[in-house]
C-alpha cells in the first residue's frame, strides 16, 4: 500500500455526513481526509473489526465512528454512525464477530 489512498464515500456514509451539524461535519471531514494516509497518520484513532476481513472503525470527536474497509490503494467510507448508535445498529451481531482490536 502507497502513502497515499483514494478516500470514497458510500452513499451511505456520504447521507449521513450530509445530515451533521456544522462542527460534527468539520470534526468528521477531518478524519475522511486523514483516512488518506492511513495506516501511517498517527492522529487516527483506529480499530480493526474482526466481523469482516479489512473492515475498520474510525473516531471522529465523540460522538462520531467511521467504518470503513481497505481494498488495495482505496479506503471507502461505508457508513458514519454516532457512537451511541452504533452498539444498537450493530448490536444483533454476536460479541465474539464484533471483537475490536487496536490497528
Amino acid at each position: 500500500m502507497s502513502n497515499s489512498n483514494k478516500v470514497i464515500l458510500l452513499d451511505k456514509a456520504q447521507i449521513s455526513l450530509d445530515s451533521l451539524q456544522k462542527q460534527d461535519y468539520l470534526r468528521v471531514i477531518k478524519t475522511i481526509e486523514s483516512l488518506a494516509t492511513f495506516p501511517f497518520n498517527t492522529s487516527l484513532q483506529v480499530h480493526k473489526l474482526n466481523l469482516k476481513e479489512n473492515y475498520f472503525l474510525a473516531r471522529a470527536g465523540l460522538k462520531y465512528r467511521l467504518i470503513f474497509r481497505c481494498q488495495d490503494d482505496e479506503i471507502i467510507v461505508t457508513d458514519i454512525v454516532n457512537h451511541d448508535r452504533l452498539q444498537r445498529l450493530y448490536g444483533s451481531i454476536s460479541k465474539k464477530e464484533l471483537t475490536i482490536e487496536t490497528a
